[in-house]
């Protein structure tokens, strides 16, 4: 078998890539052999390259088999590896705190090597969180403990389930077949940016859920923690349980923390007790959402529409005059965008899509790089001209948090309540002007409301969004800066302002037996590389147990 990487181009109306009649023949004339002596062609990954836009092409990675070598097993994609989990055993009984990518997988590791758990989560499972969600869409009503953010699956629930990442970790795989046996189409192990969408999404964790108490654990909805339990008898604090908002303790350990990157009030009880933590840089913006049809044209000219090809994404980035990154994030073909926001009186938005991408529109955040250093000594007029940003909280280290939480109660404000948004056409946001009027249709729900992103944002970012965006017309993607596009915002948490700090055993360097992990601990960005993350502090827990077979 050898593998190789060819192109095919991409055809309006025709057969998907790895059915292609062309295709045996490029790979035949790739190896150098002749079709005859081609057996089976299995496409290991597919992307389709637009940076030729006259002449988008397919690009696949191809195992290719000779006649002779031809497999028994000619099934495309590979099949799965079987996994099963072990009914739990044992005397150590870790604590899982938040149900999201990082601590549903470290409960799945835990259960495979035969170790029962706990796992705790705010907010509740996707039944009745989907109501919340439903309520906060519609009538602008928000659970500050169960909604987009907080219950089960965590943010990437809601979030649409975007598999894409850079890690080259050998788990990413392993990740993406557990997923395939969760219920997810079987595509993702192909595709260059795979995608299950939230449909599909909420039907896993059902299936996830009755996986992990078939195993044993004990799973707990609607159990905030709020605090600590602490032994300081020894040389460093000692985490020995917690103790959850109705006054219980669980007094299990160790705890691994993925509490995600919105549990704010949970950064504040771990400053409490000393928790070493530091700022990390960050990025802030606000959605901007497209008609699908524009996008598609862009990127995919006389493709547009094609079935085969579906809804166009992008990726922007720019390097503006000040040295400061901007660039798109969370780009959601066909998709809607979401208020997320997690506290009453704050206004926060992301985006998503359902598997079938097919709403019409197209949306992404469009944001700008926060240094860390940039928290502290600015300028009035910049990004910190309240006096709340002089405070030395945990040294320094939710400086971010209180830059996030600021700007989102402006939004708030600025789109009169009830979790309406302000929106401004994006050729206005550049300019630096009100809008007059906003498109009749658009995917934000409760709605929009006419609004001065230009002077909600931060000064100093709103210029560099602005030049930014200028570039990207200029240089990247002609008519993307288009009026049909309409920035509605704000969008604070593209990730945690915030890194737990800890050592190489990945428990926190000041407190033993705490475990943080994934994005809310600074330590990851999407749903895959959260659940390796997840799966990495299950691994040093078990190591720390002597529970760690010697093949890994």
């Amino acid at each position: 078998m050898k593998t190789v990487d060819v192109q095919l181009p991409a055809v309006h109306g025709g057969p998907a890539p790895e059915v292609d009649p062309q295709l045996r023949a490029v790979v035949a004339a790739a190896l150098g052999i002749s079709l005859a002596e081609l057996g089976v062609c299995c496409v290991r990954r597919r992307s389709l390259d637009v940076r030729r836009r006259h002449r988008p092409q397919w690009v696949l990675r191809v195992d290719a088999y000779t006649v002779a070598q031809t497999p028994m097993d000619d099934s495309l994609p590979p099949l799965i590896r079987p996994q099963r989990l072990a009914k739990t055993v044992g005397d150590l009984r870790p604590v899982i705190v938040g149900m999201g990518p990082a601590g549903l997988f470290a409960a799945l590791a835990f259960a495979d090597a035969g170790v029962r758990c706990t796992v705790l989560d705010r907010g509740e499972a996707v039944e009745p969180r989907s109501l919340k969600v439903r309520d906060l869409r519609g009538k602008g009503l928000l659970d500050p403990e169960s909604n987009l953010c907080f219950g089960e699956g965590g943010a990437g629930t809601y979030s649409d389930g975007k598999l894409f990442t850079r890690s080259k970790h050998p788990w990413v795989r392993q990740v993406y077949e557990r997923l395939v046996m969760l219920g997810a189409d079987r595509d993702i192990l192909v595709a260059a940016h795979p995608h299950v969408g939230s449909n599909y999404l909420i039907r896993m964790m059902k299936a996830l859920r009755a996986a992990l108490l078939e195993a044993g654990h004990d799973l707990r909805f609607g159990r905030r923690v709020d605090d600590l339990v602490l032994d300081h008898r020894g040389s460093a604090p000692q985490v020995v349980g917690v103790r959850c908002d109705d006054g219980s303790e669980l007094l299990d350990s160790p705890v691994i923390l993925a509490a995600g990157h919105s549990a704010r009030d949970t950064y504040a009880m771990l400053a409490r007790h000393g928790v070493h933590m530091q700022r990390k840089d960050f990025a802030i913006g606000a959605r901007v959402e497209h008609p699908q049809a524009l996008v598609d044209v862009i990127q995919l000219g006389d493709l547009a529409g094609d079935d085969t090809i579906g809804a166009a994404e992008y990726y922007l980035q720019q390097t503006v005059a000040s040295g400061r990154g901007t660039y798109s994030f969370c780009m959601c073909p066909g998709g809607q965008v979401l208020p997320t926001s997690t506290a009453l009186g704050c206004l926060n938005v992301n985006g998503m899509s359902n598997s079938g991408r097919g709403s019409g529109f197209a949306n992404a955040a469009w944001v700008a790089q926060v240094p860390a250093h940039e928290f502290f000594n600015q300028r009035p007029g910049d990004l910190d001209d309240d006096a709340q940003f002089g405070l030395q909280v945990a040294g320094g280290a939710l400086l971010g948090l209180a830059l996030q939480t600021r700007l989102e109660q402006a939004c708030f404000a600025a789109g009169g309540g009830d979790h309406v948004a302000p929106a401004q056409r994006l050729t206005d946001f550049v300019h630096g002007r009100a809008s007059a009027d906003l498109p009749d249709r658009y995917t934000y729900r409760p709605g929009l409301r006419l609004g001065r992103l230009d002077q909600l944002l931060p000064r100093r970012l709103v210029a560099d969004l602005q030049q930014g965006a200028r570039q990207v017309e200029a240089k990247q993607m002609r008519g993307w800066l288009a009026r049909d596009a309409v920035i509605q915002g704000v969008e604070t948490t593209t990730s945690s302002p915030v890194r737990i700090v800890r050592g190489s055993d990945r428990q926190s360097v000041s407190h033993l037996g705490l475990y943080p992990c994934a994005e809310g601990a600074g330590y990851a960005g999407g749903i895959v590389s959260s659940a390796i993350d997840g799966l990495e502090a299950a691994r040093a827990v078990l190591a720390a147990a002597g529970l760690l077979a010697a093949d890994g």
